[in-house]
């Protein structure tokens, strides 16, 4: 009997290769599927060895990393090899038993005393019984592939969260660096405008004020950089002492807005659901193991008996050994037993299939989620970096002369550069949630989001 198993062919080896997105799933027989797997774990046992990690590493190579040397990525990977290797031996028949028996007093009979018996008996199962219990096993090592492709996104996702999170945190820093910069030479503007008397004391004190506040932040974000490091290199599994680079460019598509059809392809292509699905029909064949209970197995036997020489040798047959052949039928007469067996596997059928629909319904309302947080990053990005920050910059100019001309008030330049401030944040945070976003539905279904 063949089995096929649908697998996305090195899921690990792919984005070894630079290949982020899963490619449709290949049907494979179990032996091929095991070769696969010998090969992704010499990869993990080779690659391994060759982590080089240094200022000039990007995006690419930490998750060329995560994906040889993240622990909990190779717990899941494991778990689907044992899973699997148990198709190799549940479906074979039980051992045979061979037994020795020594006649301390020898049976008398017309040809001669017995002395020792040997004998041999082998269990068989009903028919289709070992069958259903290897597809138990071949559906169970499906399950536990999803979960290793589960982990393996879900791994992808949290090294690129990391990423992303740690590029806005150096885009603050920057960003404060500026602010600081651009505030001490309004500091030096109204310092030189006391000096000649054209400006009060107070506006010194004013970007003091301000420059003391931005120094402040900017000391806070520096000390965020150890944890946010901390959280990429516990997911890479490196060593703490390697000095992971700020990155100061994240890549992302401005992808159109999404519709209805990513639930959908969420539905269609989303590893834990396959995963439930596997369940069921691990749990359909349960079923039919079941309700086998109710069926005899057969126990199949030979004896055969050492005879010594008879009393009269001349005897016709003397010393002729004798063989058995025997059948022996078990006989399932607890029928209570076997109900509970057959009620027991309906039930956790029946739970598989609700548990199903309830990931669907969780999934729909996290893509729905997602969706609307993609959109609205998508259109905060446009806002910011075509509206807002350019005219942002324009006020701060405007102020500024103003004030050089002696018609606006110190408070307005702040303020324009407060704002102006806030506006870059914004406008980088939105980048960085709708990076964010689109990783998050990569994870969800394995497909890259499309590009314009």
């Amino acid at each position: 009997m063949k089995f096929k198993l649908k697998v996305l062919f090195l899921s690990v080896l792919s984005i070894l290769f630079g290949n982020t997105a899963f490619s449709q799933p290949e049907t494979r027989s179990i032996k091929e599927t095991r070769k696969e797997i010998k090969q992704i774990e010499e990869t993990f046992n080779v690659s391994s060895q060759n982590i080089n990690l240094d200022s000039n590493s990007g995006l690419e190579d930490y998750l060329k990393v995560a994906a040889i040397n993240n622990p909990r990525l190779k717990s899941a990977f494991y778990n689907w090899k044992s899973d699997l290797e148990k198709t190799g031996y549940v479906g074979a028949l039980p051992d045979p038993s061979i037994m020795y028996g020594y006649f301390i007093e020898s049976a008398e009979t017309r040809v001669g005393p017995q002395n020792q018996k040997f004998s041999f008996r082998q269990k068989i199962p009903w028919f289709g019984t070992l069958g259903n219990k290897k597809d138990i096993a071949f559906e169970m090592s499906n399950v536990s592939y999803k979960k290793f492709q589960s982990e393996f996104l879900s791994l992808s996702y949290q090294v690129k969260s990391a990423f992303y999170d740690l590029y806005f945190l150096g885009k603050e820093i920057e960003i404060t660096q500026d602010n600081i910069e651009l505030l001490l030479f309004w500091e030096s503007v109204a310092r030189t405008k006391y000096k000649v008397a054209l400006k009060q004391h107070p506006d010194i004190i004013k970007a003091q004020v301000e420059l003391g506040k931005l120094e402040d932040r900017l000391l806070t974000l520096k000390d965020k950089v150890r944890p946010v490091k901390a959280r990429l290199i516990a997911v890479l599994n490196i060593s703490s002492t390697i000095e992971l680079p700020i990155p100061d460019t994240i890549v992302f598509e401005e992808a159109p807005a999404l519709d209805k059809n990513y639930i959908k392809t969420i539905l269609e292509n989303n590893p834990n659901l396959d995963a439930i699905k596997y369940m069921i029909e691990k749990e359909q064949y349960a079923v039919k193991l079941a309700n086998k209970s109710s069926l005899p197995n057969f126990t199949l036997g030979f004896d055969y008996i050492e005879t010594g020489e008879a009393l009269n040798p001349a005897l016709f047959e003397s010393g002729k050994d004798p063989w058995v052949a025997s059948v022996g039928i078990n006989v399932p007469l607890w029928f209570g037993k076997n109900n509970a067996k057959k009620n027991e596997a309906k039930a956790r059928k029946r739970s598989a299939e609700y548990l199903l629909k309830d990931k669907e319904n969780q999934l729909t309302a996290i893509a729905e989620k997602i969706i609307f947080q993609h959109d609205d990053a998508l259109r905060k990005i446009q806002l910011y970096r075509d509206g807002l920050v350019p005219k942002a910059e324009q006020s701060l100019n405007a102020s500024y002369i103003s004030y050089q001309a002696g018609k606006a008030d110190f408070l307005n330049v702040l303020d324009a550069q407060r704002q102006l401030l806030n506006f870059q944040l914004m406008l980088d945070m939105s980048k960085t949630k709708l990076a964010k976003r689109q990783a998050e539905i990569d994870m969800l279904t394995g497909i890259e989001l499309p590009s314009n």
